[in-house]
């Protein structure tokens, strides 16, 4: 497409998903998020009822295509393409395994899933 003056500023969703690991609670937020291109952000995940020790964490994301990529999971392991713009800071000791985009491109806009695999390890 073109590239009109103020593309750089398009606006886009981050939707983020709760979902559930038997008893534990998997709670993400924001819930909803616009973003600027080229802008940070956080979105942070964290657990109820159980210690995020016990699972294998990992973060995926679904586009609007209804494709599923992996984003990265616990240990270092990043989805190809995700290394250079995106940043798990591993703090399942606290219970929290937050995600971090860098630099948002218009591609970004996706529906971003925290899991929890128990017994991974």
């Amino acid at each position: 497409g073109h590239s009109a003056p103020g593309t750089d500023c398009a606006l886009f969703l981050l939707s983020a998903a709760v979902s559930l690991a038997g008893a534990a609670t998997l709670e993400q937020h924001p819930r909803e998020l616009t973003m600027q291109e080229g802008k940070a952000a956080t979105i942070q995940c964290s657990m109820k009822g159980d210690s995020m020790r016990n699972y294998l964490m990992s973060w995926y994301r679904q586009g609007p295509s209804g494709t599923q990529e992996w984003i990265y999971t616990e240990g270092g392991t990043y989805g190809e393409g995700f290394r250079d713009r995106f940043k798990i800071r591993d703090e399942r000791f606290k219970n929290k395994f937050p995600l971090q985009i860098l630099a948002a491109k218009q591609g970004d806009s996706a529906t971003y899933y925290c899991r929890a695999v128990q017994g991974g390890w």
